[in-house]
């Protein structure tokens, strides 16, 4: 008995130490001392860490302290995700997808985005729905991308809720719904995407899914001019043309809350 106790504490002793190693590490990369990260990254990896492993990964794609080596961070990768990190087997999907020194598979691509899917990693749901949409190297599928969206979407995946919406204006997959399509909508809005806050605002602005109101339309239009939607430019300039004064002021007014509330830098993101 004694001695199973002592091998326990051995054990946790191992564990808490493998663990303030993993802190110093990571502690130097957030810093940006890439040299001592490299060192207790490697170490902590080569033991089968795999936060280390991720981690190495990434700064072996980035070039970060060592030579960029796309060809080991994808290996890196493949053993943190072989335990469980869902964000390793969505950068293993990116390889794939994208053909990162290794050549283009999309279905092998699938494969590595369902397993961090089935972990509700939001962004390769995301990007399995925009795969199955379009058919990118796999038949097109509809209802598996509304299924992926809509996993996306309920967790808060801005742009799963802003395609969902889409769908829903468009009746693809699903039956024409402009009430939902406000719906997931406004979700995305609220969170910043200034895509949707456009589509919101149209929807305001024609009465579809919500009652027409013009000031509410160029509320959200400015929101969206802000995070760089093109589109929303032209669309405040037509409603300026036709609201009276009063009723522009308190536009301006509300769009003014808004971006306190909703509103976020030019949205750069594809």
């Amino acid at each position: 008995m004694k001695a199973l106790f002592l091998i326990l504490i051995s054990l946790m002793s191992a564990s808490l130490y493998a663990g303030t190693e993993y802190d110093q590490a990571y502690k130097a990369y957030t810093a940006g001392d890439y040299a001592a990260a490299l060192d207790g990254f490697t170490l902590l990896a080569e033991e089968g860490d795999m936060k280390s492993q991720y981690y190495l990964a990434n700064m072996y794609r980035e070039g970060q302290g060592v030579d960029q080596d796309y060809a080991k961070a994808l290996t890196l990768y493949k053993q943190a995700a072989m335990q469980g990190s869902a964000g390793s087997a969505h950068n293993v999907a990116l390889f794939y997808h994208n053909g990162i020194t290794v050549p283009r598979d999309v279905p092998k691509a699938v494969e590595w985005y369902k397993r961090a899917a089935a972990k509700d990693y939001i962004d390769s749901q995301q990007n399995l729905a925009l795969i199955y949409y379009h058919g990118d190297g796999i038949d097109p599928d509809i209802e598996e991308a509304i299924k992926w969206w809509r996993r996306a979407a309920d967790l808060g995946g801005e742009r799963a809720q802003n395609n969902l919406g889409l769908m829903y204006f468009l009746g693809k997959g699903v039956k024409q719904d402009f009430e939902r399509a406000v719906f997931w909508y406004r979700k995305a809005a609220e969170q910043g995407l200034a895509e949707a806050q456009n589509s919101l605002g149209a929807m305001y602005h024609d009465g579809q899914g919500v009652e027409k109101d013009w000031i509410e339309s160029y509320a959200w239009f400015k929101l969206a001019e802000a995070g760089g939607a093109e589109q929303a430019g032209l669309n405040i300039a037509i409603l300026e043309s036709k609201m009276d004064p009063d009723d522009l002021a308190l536009a301006r007014e509300r769009a003014r809350e808004y971006l306190e509330l909703y509103g976020r830098e030019e949205d750069s993101q594809t």
